[in-house]
């Protein structure tokens, strides 16, 4: 596809970490050498949220991402972190609707990232 990895963060699903998608964002938005940025988030917790109203008013680069655990009920327990549905915001679906509002690109899979992130990057190009 032509398209390369510059740098690849995991800041984890635990309570307290010591970056936020928001912090990641901020710092990929001013490296020349980024043309794109992938996020993907899962349910539980408002980093997702933050992130997309960050971008929204902030980011040039296109931001693409995928949400996981879309087909978990509210008040289910799922992942590592025993991340859980409680409030708005914090449920896949809601998410993926908070991002799309705020203007990223949402893939339907981790495996359609790479045709996504070339697409839009073309795009992007034709109408600079």
């Amino acid at each position: 596809l032509g398209i390369g990895v510059s740098t690849s963060v995991g800041i984890g699903g635990d309570p307290i970490n010591g970056s936020s998608f928001k912090d990641i964002l901020q710092l990929f938005e001013q490296d020349e050498d980024t043309d794109a940025v992938v996020m993907i988030g899962e349910i539980g917790g408002p980093q997702e949220a933050e992130a997309a109203l960050w971008a929204r008013d902030n980011m040039r680069k296109p931001l693409i991402a995928y949400i996981a655990g879309l087909s978990a009920p509210k008040g289910r327990r799922m992942g590592h972190a025993g991340a859980i549905i409680s409030a708005f915001g914090e449920s896949a679906q809601e998410k993926v609707e908070i991002l799309k509002e705020a203007g990223v690109v949402i893939v339907p899979t981790p495996a359609s990232f790479g045709e996504v992130v070339a697409e839009t990057l073309a795009r992007s190009k034709r109408a600079a």
